[in-house]
């Protein structure tokens, strides 16, 4: 990440839009470039500030927007309004621009907020999101925002009488095409513009020939304004109009003739405040008609309030008792309270080992930061991660702690990040996303397992959660603590070269030994299952770790049954039509998914292409390695976590509450197991194949596998004896395994930064990449597309000065084909930010390119895969 000052905080748009402003910048939630600018009418204008959703006209449809600077009068041609400014971008990520033509500023339409929902510093970041990634501010707004707030309206159509009598008639002098509009509308009620254009089989933007149906009075359009998909919690209550005192006095006055009346006045008076939910009335008896007739002695009343559906994190297992800080922990706080008492930021790398003790410096840093009056936020990579860290959190900071992440519902969300922005939880738990938690006073950042690869966004707006932390602590004055024992290669480097402060957590707490780490080659030993997953040296250690009453965890970073079906006899293997990959065989009900479009057919008895019955499962997935340890220990407990067993609400938390309880033997899972759980109770951890990572053309694929093999090797010997790890490799001799076998971080660095150097023009840390995948359905536009972009950044480069970036490619994506859309990258890479600036200068002139309007551009500024 490249952090740049771009403008002084006087030139950014910070300025509340005051009564007399009566133009307005706003950016709207659509692939779309720049800002729009509307005019404001008068009855709005005290309302339209910074930071506000406001509903505009955009184009032929109505959308929120966000409020982000203000104009005292447009300039000249500055568009004028929705339709006639920016650049727009085709669906998805980049597209053809716009042409600008002066038109008449639109108002607004409606203030959707009573105060501004975004902060100037929040504004600020995401225009350097925004900037940064090459992204549309406007959808980086709306991800900075509780999903399912916004408002749009639709268009849609219905046959008019005369439509259906035309029809009825032949439809004579209506054209074909035309014709085909009618039909497809007559079998409907309504339906939306683009569906009627998409089943009459005509082009996407053919707008036209709706309008001219609806201008003859064949069809009739109309708009429909859809609400948001959430709002604040709501319920109804019941409050006395009287004191307590009087209450209880009117039920014993009324007592024997309304029994009823008097026990409901009897429980108001005695709740809090003298109001109850009515919900709550209802569970004790009280009717609808009791509350209506006290309701026409003016006794009561009833009302609406919010009911926050708040999220505090799901119940968490035991901790283990801690003793006092180590010295390097002690340094660690000292960089972290020196930098906070004086407003500066910074960043600070804990780089520890694996039980080192990591977990208590966040708390202890949030600590910190409550102490001073700020507040903090604590970033984990996965769900699966979130109970045990809140949990930790919770422990030390009580109710002042929320955590937000994908898994709760729409309401929740919403409520909980309400409840963040008023104060009422100064420490946020959670995933990417959290890094926009509206905390006030922001004193810390915690990013725990820094180098996860799921801290990048990877659909558009493509940031990396990570990078935007540091960005957004540098915004606040805040400080930034990244934890983890494989520091990614960048990280490091930083690190390294003074830009960020480095503390080393070398051993474990107590001083406990790191697990005995043993290489299985798979090349000499034979496996003794009928998966062909297991060694007899893996199968022994967990029959050993068993009887010693210890638990187990088998990791193996592939999903499903198996990763191929192929037939012996003449070779054909199923591959999925749409993605050009095979298809991954999954034991649950027999069938064959392509995990890239969830394509799903039955799994074949026989060859589809020569009948052959000799049919072979490919490397096993993680369904197959647990029939296997079922065959093995048909004893065990055994669960089993991924995508595929993960897909209801909490069921993260149950299947590792259940292995934290000792009710389960062995966890058999992909990376959500590899990184940051504690459990005292495993004694050994076997990974099934450890060259998973390693086979994919990525030139990270080292460095990932150094982390897994590392990261899961801690999730063993957590308590007083030593654990053991055992991986099976294909591959034993290889620098990464030999050295992940050692757990010895530093030699990996120097002989991964040795070989990225080394490669051309060096690969990051010590270049920069823009990725670039061209998007369709036709392959030869897509092919054409790809090559015209290549030949204008080479023009573009050719025109910079030294070092010029270079650009690589155009070829097939190394998935060339995802549920039917062709993709072909261009890869730009350069030092500094000279190829995100050949990219940015090429988007901004993207007209000239003339690409096929079928073809969209996904762009991804520092990529983590090349897939």
């Amino acid at each position: 990440m490249e952090i740049v000052d771009e403008k002084t905080r006087d030139e950014r748009l910070r300025e509340d839009a005051s009564p007399g402003v009566r133009h307005l910048k706003v950016a709207v939630p659509l692939p779309v470039t720049g800002t729009f600018t509307y005019s404001v009418p008068e009855g709005l204008r005290d309302r339209a500030v910074t930071g506000t959703r406001v509903l505009v006209p955009f184009g032929r449809r109505k959308i929120t927007g966000f409020v982000v600077g203000y104009k005292e009068a447009p300039d000249d041609g500055a568009g004028a309004g929705a339709d006639a400014a920016g650049d727009a971008l085709a669906a998805g990520d980049a597209g053809k621009p716009a042409a600008a033509k002066p038109r008449e500023l639109k108002d607004i339409i409606e203030v959707l907020d009573v105060e501004p929902v975004l902060s100037p510093s929040m504004i600020d970041l995401t225009r350097w999101i925004a900037d940064y990634y090459l992204a549309p501010w406007g959808e980086v707004l709306r991800g900075a925002l509780p999903p399912g707030i916004n408002m749009e309206s639709r268009r849609f159509v219905r046959l008019t009488d005369d439509g259906r009598d035309a029809l009825k008639d032949g439809a004579p002098g209506v054209p074909a095409k035309r014709r085909r509009l009618l039909e497809v509308a007559a079998d409907r009620d309504k339906l939306t513009v683009a569906h009627a254009i998409r089943e009459a089989g005509l082009p996407r933007a053919n707008h036209g020939d709706v309008d001219a149906l609806a201008r003859e009075g064949l069809l009739e359009i109309f708009e429909e304004i859809r609400k948001p998909a959430t709002h604040a919690g709501r319920e109804q209550v019941v409050h006395l109009k009287c004191s307590p005192a009087e209450a209880r006095a009117h039920a014993e006055a009324i007592g024997k003739k309304a029994p009823k009346q008097a026990d409901a006045l009897r429980v108001l008076a005695d709740a809090e405040g003298g109001i109850i939910p009515v919900s709550e009335l209802t569970e004790r008896g009280v009717s609808s008609a009791t509350v209506t007739r006290l309701a026409e002695k003016m006794l009561v009343e009833r009302e609406e309030r919010d009911r926050p559906r708040l999220s505090t994190g799901l119940e968490g297992w035991g901790l283990a008792d801690e003793g006092p800080l180590t010295t390097e922990q002690e340094r660690a706080l000292e960089l972290v309270r020196g930098k906070m008492t004086a407003g500066e930021f910074g960043v600070v790398l804990l780089h520890g080992v694996t039980g080192s003790g990591k977990t208590r410096v966040y708390s202890e840093a949030v600590e910190a930061a409550l102490d001073a009056g700020k507040g903090a936020i604590v970033l984990v990579p996965e769900i699966s991660l979130t109970p045990q860290m809140v949990q930790r959190m919770r422990k030390d900071f009580g109710d002042r702690v929320a955590v937000i992440h994908s898994g709760l519902s729409l309401g929740e969300r919403y409520d909980t990040w309400r409840a963040i922005k008023e104060g009422m939880f100064p420490v946020v738990v959670g995933p990417r996303s959290a890094v926009f938690a509206p905390v006030a006073d922001l004193g810390v950042i915690v990013v725990d397992e820094e180098h996860e690869q799921t801290y990048k966004q990877s659909e558009s707006p493509r940031y990396h959660a990570r990078d935007v932390a540091t960005m957004r602590a540098k915004l606040e004055g805040a400080v930034v603590v990244l934890g983890t024992a494989t520091p990614s290669m960048e990280t490091y480097l930083n690190a390294r070269d003074g830009k960020y402060d480095l503390v080393e957590l070398p051993e474990r707490i107590d001083a406990g030994p790191l697990p005995e780490v043993e290489i299985v080659d798979m090349r000499e030993v034979p496996t003794v299952d009928s998966e062909g997953a297991f060694s007899a040296e893996l199968r022994d250690a967990i029959g050993e770790t068993l009887d010693g009453g210890k638990q187990v965890i088998l990791f193996l970073n592939r999903r499903g049954f198996a990763s191929f079906v192929q037939c012996m006899s003449c070779g054909h293997t199923e591959r999925c039509p749409e993605c050009n990959v095979s298809l991954t065989y999954h034991s649950v009900g027999q069938e064959m998914r392509c995990h890239y479009c969830g394509l799903t057919n039955k799994a074949p008895s026989k060859c589809p292409e020569c009948e052959g019955l000799n049919l072979r499962f490919g490397a096993p997935g993680t369904q197959r390695v647990e029939k296997a340890v079922h065959e093995l220990f048909p004893q065990a407990t055994v669960a089993r976590m991924d995508v595929d067993t993960t897909t209801r609400h909490g069921s993260h938390w149950r299947i590792l509450k259940a292995f934290a309880e000792g009710k389960t033997d062995i966890l058999l899972g992909t990376q959500m197991i590899a990184k940051g759980l504690d459990f005292p109770g495993v004694g050994l951890v076997g990974v099934v194949a450890a060259d998973v990572a390693l086979n994919l053309p990525d030139f990270r694929s080292g460095e990932r596998t150094f982390q897994l093999l590392t990261q899961v090797a801690g999730r063993t010997g957590r308590g007083k004896e030593r654990g053991k790890v055992l991986v099976q490799s294909y591959l034993p001799d290889h620098y990464t395994i030999e050295l992940a076998k050692a757990q010895h971080f530093t030699p990996f660095f120097e002989r991964e930064i040795e070989e990225r150097e080394g490669l051309g023009l060096g690969y990051p840390p010590f270049t920069r990449l823009v990725g670039i995948v061209a998007k369709g359905k036709t392959e030869s536009q897509v092919i054409q597309a790809a090559g015209r972009l290549a030949e204008f950044l080479d023009r573009g480069a050719a025109g910079m000065e030294e070092p010029r970036p270079e650009v690589l490619g155009p070829a097939p994506a190394p998935l060339e084909r995802i549920k039917g859309v062709y993709r072909w990258q261009v890869l730009v890479r350069g030092k500094g930010a000279s190829a995100r600036a050949l990219v940015a200068a090429a988007l901004a002139q993207k007209a000239s390119l003339k690409l096929p309007s079928s073809v969209t551009l996904a762009i991804d500024v520092d990529p983590l895969d090349l897939l």
